[in-house]
């Protein structure tokens, strides 16, 4: 039977909200605030929605988020360039934001993108506070390559500067292990993704918070949605590099962080690692392949509900 539901698009800005429902064409501008945001939503309440499209836009959607979900209406979130490469695809070259939302309700009709999965207030508060942990570890990096060309004053400053990052990461820390503890299902997917060695209490609350679809997924789906799965780049007899592209920015370089650590001093990975260089691999592709293989075992691990096993990779790791 024909669809007759209707397909929503929303370009966020930081003034504005630009809506349009597809295939009635109605288009709708609200201001983005708590009060239009809730207008709008009563209004969306009324059609037959088949999914509502946004893009991420650095935080600027979240309230807008919370009250679809709240209304309980479907909602996917894209990223940008998703947006983009349709709107090139479909002959669209021109952009305005009232463009965007008409280009992002026809993309939600024709891909179907999945919806975004509906956040706990905790879960919401500790991705925020994970989130503000990496701006402020950026920071202190960033103060970090200052200092060694500082003098004088702007020497002293920096480092008054760090012992504040220090201290602010320190009860940043604390808030993330409090909020984590108060949630008995959240503190159970942390354990048991602490017990892989390499990932320590940062990476796997991430994992938890900001990776829900950990676990539920199959290993090549969970793969593509971080964006670690190795793309092909071929044609006719050209065979291209295979590379990753696109995924969460964010999960991809914590599992980063974890892979470094676990080449030093995790057994399976640390022999997965010295195969891959022995063969030839570049160090930096080795290291990529090494994520890829955490997430793999860290999704095998949550959809079992096993912790990590040292002497069974097998087991740890089937399908």
């Amino acid at each position: 039977m024909e669809n007759t539901g209707q397909w929503v698009g929303i370009d966020v800005s930081k003034a504005a909200l630009d809506v349009y429902i597809r295939p009635m064409g109605k288009a709708i501008k609200v201001a983005n605030t708590e009060s239009e945001i809730s207008t709008l939503v009563e209004q969306l309440k009324s059609y037959n929605l088949n999914l509502i499209v946004l893009e991420a836009t650095g935080g600027l959607e979240t309230e807008l988020i919370i009250q679809l979900q709240a209304a309980l209406l479907p909602v996917a979130l894209i990223n940008p360039r998703q947006g983009r490469d349709f709107a090139k695809a479909t002959g669209r070259l021109a952009k305005t934001d009232a463009i965007d939302a008409q280009i992002l309700a026809h993309f939600g009709e024709a891909m179907k993108p999945q919806v975004l999965a509906i956040e706990s207030e905790e879960a919401r508060q500790l991705s925020e506070l994970i989130s503000r942990r990496r701006q402020l570890v950026e920071m202190q990096t960033a103060e970090k390559n200052r200092r060694a060309r500082a003098r004088g004053k702007a020497l002293a400053d920096i480092e008054a500067h760090l012992d504040y990052l220090d201290k602010r990461l320190e009860q940043i820390n604390s808030e993330i292990e409090q909020l984590t503890q108060n949630n008995s299902q959240f503190i159970a997917k942390v354990n048991l993704l602490k017990t892989t060695p390499g990932i320590g209490q940062v990476i796997s609350t991430t994992l938890v918070c900001d990776l829900p679809e950990l676990g539920q997924l199959t290993a090549k789906q969970i793969s593509r949605l971080v964006g670690v799965a190795p793309m092909n780049h071929d044609s006719g007899q050209h065979k291209g590099k295979r590379m990753i592209q696109g995924g969460r920015g964010h999960v991809r370089a914590s599992l980063y962080m974890g892979a470094v650590v676990a080449i030093r001093h995790n057994p399976i990975i640390q022999a997965f690692y010295t195969r891959l260089v022995e063969r030839g691999k570049s160090k930096k592709l080795a290291l990529t392949a090494c994520v890829h293989k955490m997430l793999v075992i860290l999704n095998a691990m949550v959809r079992d509900n096993l912790p990590w096993r040292v002497n069974d990779e097998s087991a740890t790791v089937s399908s």
